[in-house]
């Protein structure tokens, strides 16, 4: 029972990192631009996406199917930790506004 209690605590006290992402196709620029809340779980499941043959984002979808996932990079562009003192809404605020800096330094035509 105390091994249970610490794996709950250890798990609360865990850092929660999120962040911007960017999906690009090699083939043609076109690139998919957001955010998460856990970037590292963002990257799994492209990496989990790309190994299946399932698409990652609707928005990829036909692309995806064309050029196939190889064709596809995933890189983390900024990472955002949450404040112990942060609420969920603030932080996802404030990785909105992360976004929205990134937006201005990309080619918006490229964007899917």
């Amino acid at each position: 029972m105390e091994n249970r209690k610490n794996l709950i605590n250890e798990y609360k006290q865990r850092k929660i990192v999120g962040g911007v992402f960017q999906v690009t196709n090699n083939d043609n620029g076109m690139y998919l631009l957001d955010f998460a809340t856990d970037i590292q779980a963002k990257n799994n499941a492209f990496t989990f996406s790309a190994s299946s043959g399932s698409c990652f984002d609707y928005k990829l979808r036909q692309d995806w199917q064309e050029c196939g996932a190889g064709s596809f990079a995933f890189e983390i562009l900024d990472r955002l930790e949450k404040k112990k003192e942060q609420s969920q809404d603030q932080f996802i605020d404030d990785l909105k506004m992360l976004e929205a800096l990134w937006l201005a330094k990309l080619d918006p035509s490229k964007r899917y």
